[in-house]
């Protein structure tokens, strides 16, 4: 079977996360290749409009990327936001072990892109140049100086 060249959505696709992973805090000075490391070890998943994703106070074990949908954020039973696609949740789960700060539902059929702690923590292991880069920039967060 010969192979055949991407489509022009999966690459729109491709880009299009690759520009979103970028745009989150303790990413965005990651190299392109370092940030398609991260992409490939991305899930995409489909939920129904009502799931819960995530709960205020469980363990979090996963980071979540919005490819369409949307999902409406919950701190102590009150909606605070929503999040449309190309918007994230979940990222300090990736490098903190603080439990979930809100509870997170779809409020329509929702794709998200997930990665997941382990994966992450895998890509870390072996990347040492990625480690280096996400822990300096967490450092500077918890030292107040971004």
């Amino acid at each position: 079977m010969t192979p055949t060249a991407p489509t022009p959505d999966f690459r729109l696709e491709v880009r299009k996360l690759r520009d979103c992973l970028h745009g989150v805090d303790f990413l965005y000075s990651l190299k392109l290749e370092e940030l398609d490391k991260l992409m490939g070890a991305m899930r995409k998943r489909r939920y129904p409009a009502g799931h819960e994703v995530i709960r205020q106070g469980e363990k979090g074990d996963a980071f979540y990327l919005i490819s369409s949908g949307k999902v409406s954020v919950w701190v102590h039973g009150k909606q605070v936001k929503t999040l449309y696609p190309e918007e994230y949740f979940g990222e300090s789960a990736l490098v903190t072990n603080s439990p979930r700060s809100a509870t997170v539902k779809t409020e329509a059929e929702t794709q998200l892109y997930i990665l997941y702690q382990d994966d992450f923590n895998r890509i870390l292991m072996t990347n040492p140049a990625i480690a280096a880069t996400i822990k300096a920039h967490v450092a500077r967060i918890r030292s107040g100086s971004k």
